[in-house]
């Protein structure tokens, strides 16, 4: 998967891009018809019949995976109301997979984290505010959608 996004020539991909290879290589891997979200304010990046999926794209690697709790509980109530399972894939130097309908007792449970991040991540510069997280273990990872 990696061999995919990385960036040739010192191009640099754009999000929609990453999503679009990301797509494709999940659907080659595990043998589904993901499509991409077409709408422009959609809470969730790719979906079919059974699921939807958010992505989170790293430049950097971190150990440790981590899932806003807002956009955590928004995608819980967007997969009950379309009865769909919600998986949140995180690509950095290496692809995990969290179905977020499985493990979402786990998370409700466990301690949210406080930390300083900036409001949006897509602009520099940018004034960083608290945000509310949850770490996503390795242990809670799947290997399959």
């Amino acid at each position: 998967m990696q061999n995919y996004l990385k960036a040739k020539n010192n191009y640099i991909m754009t999000e929609q891009e990453k999503t679009i290879l990301t797509i494709d290589w999940l659907n080659s891997k595990f043998n589904l018809s993901i499509k991409k979200t077409t709408g422009k304010f959609d809470l969730w990046d790719a979906q079919d019949n059974k699921r939807i999926i958010e992505f989170k794209f790293r430049n950097k690697y971190y150990k440790e995976k981590y899932i806003q709790v807002d956009k955590f509980y928004a995608l819980l109530m967007a997969s009950e109301y379309h009865n769909k399972d919600s998986y949140y894939i995180v690509v950095d130097n290496e692809v995990r997979i969290f179905n977020l309908t499985q493990i979402k007792n786990k998370l409700i449970n466990s301690k949210i984290i406080i930390k300083q991040a900036p409001y949006q991540t897509e602009f520099k510069n940018n004034q960083k505010i608290n945000k509310y997280f949850y770490i996503l273990n390795q242990s809670n990872q799947t290997n399959q959608l």
